[in-house]
C-alpha cells in the first residue's frame, strides 16, 4: 500500500473473512482457494505468507502459470517440498524472493564487502526467545519444523550471506523444560509458557563447518525468559563484527558502525517489486532458501545421527 506503482488485486485465506478484510482495506477480492485467485485475477505477481506446513503447492501451481512469487522464510518444513518446488522454479524461470531480509539491509551489505576481502574464523550466533509464539501449529515438528527452522534459519542465512557456503552441521538439541499446562492456565494471546502436545525441542547448539574452512555456532532457546535476545558476530583477519538487529559495528583495523533504516525490513519486498517490473532476478531467489532451509534440516538430522556431522549435499538436490 506504501508502493503507488503496485496494485493490491486479491487476497486469499482459508480463513475467508481473513481475506475479506483485507480486500475492504486495500481494494481488490477475496478467496478461499489460491488457485481461484491465479485464475481469476492473472496476477503479475504474489506474496506467500502462509505457515510453513503450508508450502509447497501455493508455489508450483504460480510458477507454472508463470507468476512470480514472494515467499516468507521458511521455505518449507521438509527437503522433499523444498526441492520439487525448485525444480519446477528452474524449469519456469519465473522471478523469485526470499524474505530474509537482514540481507537487504544496508549495514550488512557494508559487513559484507568488509569481510570479502579477510579470511573469516567464527561465525558466531544466538537467538534466545521469551517463550513460545502464539500460534497453535508452532509447538509441532511436523507443521511448524520448531526453532531452527521458523526463526533461528535467519541467523543461518545470515551467516551464509556473511561468510559463504555451510558444508557440514553438526548439532544437539535438549528439552528442559515441561511444557505442560498447569490446571486453568489460560494464554493471554502473547509468547506462552506452555502448550499441549509440545513436539519439538526447547533448547539447540549447532556447529557449521564453512567451505572456507570457518566455523560457526548457533544457539538458541525459547525457554520462557523476559525478552527476546538475538545477537550475531564474526571474527576474521583483523576484524571483529557486531550485528544487533540490522544494525552494526565493527573494530579492528577498520572502525566504524552503521545504524538500518527504520523502514529496513520492507527492502526485501521492494526489491522483488522492482525485479518483477524490470524483468530482472533478485538478489535472494527461491534457491537460496532452500539451502539455508538444509542447514536447519541438517542439524535436526544431526541429532538423530548421535551428533555426527551431516553434509548439506545429502539434503539438496
Amino acid at each position: 500500500s506504501k508502493r503507488p506503482d503496485v496494485a493490491m488485486v486479491g487476497y486469499c485465506d482459508v480463513a475467508l473473512e481473513r481475506a475479506r478484510q483485507c480486500a475492504a482495506t486495500y481494494g481488490g477480492n477475496a478467496y478461499e482457494r489460491f488457485v481461484d485467485l491465479y485464475d481469476q485475477e492473472q496476477p503479475d505477481a504474489i506474496v506467500i505468507c502462509t505457515p510453513p506446513f503450508a508450502h509447497g503447492d501455493i508455489e508450483e501451481e504460480a510458477a507454472r502459470r508463470g507468476i512470480h512469487f514472494f515467499v516468507e522464510k521458511p521455505v518449507a518444513v521438509n527437503m522433499a517440498t523444498a526441492n520439487r518446488v525448485a525444480q519446477v522454479v528452474a524449469e519456469t524461470g519465473i522471478i523469485t524472493q526470499v524474505g530474509y531480509m537482514f540481507r537487504t539491509a544496508e549495514p550488512i551489505k557494508k559487513v559484507r564487502q568488509l569481510l570479502s576481502t579477510r579470511a573469516v574464523a567464527m561465525v558466531q550466533a544466538h537467538y534466545y526467545m521469551p517463550g513460545l509464539p502464539p500460534p497453535t501449529w508452532w509447538p509441532k515438528m511436523e507443521l511448524g519444523g520448531g526453532q531452527l527452522v521458523e526463526q533461528a534459519t535467519h541467523m543461518l542465512d545470515l551467516g551464509r550471506f556473511l561468510a559463504g557456503e555451510v558444508v557440514s552441521v553438526s548439532g544437539r538439541t535438549a528439552r528442559v523444560r515441561d511444557w505442560t499446562p498447569p490446571a486453568g492456565y489460560q494464554p493471554d494471546g502473547g509468547m506462552r509458557k506452555y502448550a499441549d502436545d509440545f513436539g519439538i525441542p526447547d533448547t539447540t547448539g549447532l556447529v557449521m563447518q564453512y567451505e572456507s574452512g570457518a566455523l560457526g555456532t548457533l544457539s538458541c532457546s525459547l525457554v520462557p525468559q523476559k525478552a527476546w535476545d538475538v545477537g550475531f558476530k564474526v571474527v576474521a583477519d583483523g576484524l571483529l563484527v557486531t550485528i544487533e538487529g540490522a544494525n552494526a559495528r565493527w573494530t579492528g583495523d577498520e572502525e566504524g558502525e552503521m545504524n538500518a533504516g527504520d523502514d529496513w525490513p520492507s527492502y526485501v519486498l521492494y526489491e522483488f517489486f522492482d525485479a518483477v517490473k524490470a524483468g530482472k532476478k533478485t538478489d535472494i531467489p527461491y534457491a537460496e532458501g532452500v539451502r539455508s532451509l538444509a542447514i536447519s534440516l541438517a542439524g535436526y538430522e544431526s541429532v538423530q545421527r548421535g551428533g555426527a556431522p551431516v553434509s548439506l549435499a545429502e539434503l539438496i538436490e
